[in-house]
């Protein structure tokens, strides 16, 4: 094959890959979430205390769990709108992660979630509780935004079992943190 037919032959497959990420792209969603929720014998104050203060989370978060070497890092007012935890760990566990408190609405925290190291897509997440029949309901949802034409990638991408598993066991850690208080 001369240089001429490869090099035109190679333009056409880039140009159908690149056509085909563009459309995929179109066709699905900016966005994809996974949620997971608990039912807990305890106060409602008791389980959004847990939720909406960083400084708890590591009695909890099944990522301090995994990885107890790691150093975590608290920033601002605990609790309110911009205050951060960070966390640097081992790369192959937990790796390097930013959390900002983006918003606190009555029984409801929404907070980014930013991997830095290994570098990943922007997150964001929900935690939430609400009465249930005497008892507290714990919510959490976490999702991942992709920027066009990036949001191709959301065929390939599955959070109930990538990051589902990890949501599993942050509420049922919850649970039993605050079911002890």
């Amino acid at each position: 094959m001369s240089t001429n037919k490869f090099l035109r032959a190679s333009l056409i497959i880039i140009g159908i890959v690149i056509g085909v990420i563009l459309i995929v792209g179109a066709t699905q969603p900016k966005s994809i979430s996974v949620t997971r929720s608990v039912v807990i014998n305890a106060p409602k104050s008791v389980v959004f205390e847990q939720m909406v203060r960083f400084k708890n989370w590591p009695n909890w978060s099944p990522w301090s769990r995994l990885d107890t070497s790691m150093k975590n890092t608290f920033e601002g007012n605990d609790g309110t709108t911009g205050s951060v935890y960070s966390w640097v760990g081992d790369d192959r566990k937990t790796g390097t992660v930013k959390i900002t408190n983006t918003g606190v609405n009555g029984t409801e925290l929404q907070f980014s979630f930013k991997l830095i190291k290994p570098e990943a897509p922007a997150s964001s997440g929900i935690l939430k509780a609400e009465d249930s029949a005497g008892m507290t309901k714990a919510t959490m949802t976490f999702t991942n935004h992709f920027d066009y034409p990036w949001n191709a990638m959301v065929i390939l991408t599955d959070l109930n079992k990538t990051i589902g598993p990890d949501l599993e066991k942050a509420m049922k850690n919850l649970k039993e943190v605050a079911e002890k208080k």
